[in-house]
């Protein structure tokens, strides 16, 4: 008789680094994914979360998350050009953060997560943000991370990648991830976003199938 699985709730934007953490734990946990609508203007993500979930055959829970979008201080949630910098102070950003940068997203996603997992039975919880992600986010560094008690970090872009080639499944859902700041896919290829994408494929020799 085999074992059952522990359940694991999968954080999925829709994005590289979710839909590759998606990828690696449907092999360990039963998966339930769990996507936070914000207010973003890249709804595109959204849609290509729930694609990529079916495409796992795994359950997909979307929550509202309003708040974000009424405290404001982001493009990301508002109308303005997205820029590499200017938006709120940090010591580790001479410039100040990109403007894309929400404040408390992770910290609330981890939150939401959390409770979700309660209700589920669920033990574990998966998340896939990239310390290097846009000028180092103070939500996606180490050791934000590590006092989150995150089960899964990336330290390079190139990383992402190669964990999604081990799994032929992952590597055919990115396909279908959305990374763009304007919700494109495959990308517009200048936005922060796109350019990190790209760099990380480039560092792993291979090419993005969101591309082909």
């Amino acid at each position: 008789m085999q074992e059952r699985k522990q359940t694991a709730i999968v954080l999925l934007s829709g994005g590289q680094d979710s839909t590759t953490c998606l990828g690696w734990a449907v092999h360990r946990f039963d998966c339930i994914a769990l996507s936070i609508n914000y207010g973003q203007r890249h709804a595109s993500e959204l849609d290509a979360a729930a694609k990529i979930a079916k495409h796992f055959d795994v359950p997909h829970i979307v929550e509202s998350l309003p708040v974000l979008a009424s405290i404001g201080g982001s493009a990301l949630i508002g109308p303005g050009e997205l820029t590499l910098d200017g938006g709120l102070p940090d010591a580790a950003a001479p410039a100040g953060l990109p403007n894309s940068f929400v404040p408390g997203r992770n910290l609330l996603f981890l939150a939401i997560a959390g409770a979700v997992a309660v209700s589920k039975g669920a033990k574990d919880i998966v998340t896939g943000v990239c310390q290097t992600d846009y000028s180092g986010y103070p939500d996606c560094r180490a050791d934000f991370i590590a006092l989150m008690q995150a089960t899964l970090t990336s330290a390079t872009q190139a990383e992402p990648v190669k964990l999604a080639q081990q799994d032929d499944r992952t590597w055919q859902a990115l396909s279908e991830s959305v990374t763009c700041y304007s919700g494109l896919r495959p990308g517009c290829g200048t936005c922060a976003a796109c350019v990190l994408r790209a760099q990380g494929f480039a560092q792993a020799e291979a090419t993005d199938p969101a591309s082909t």
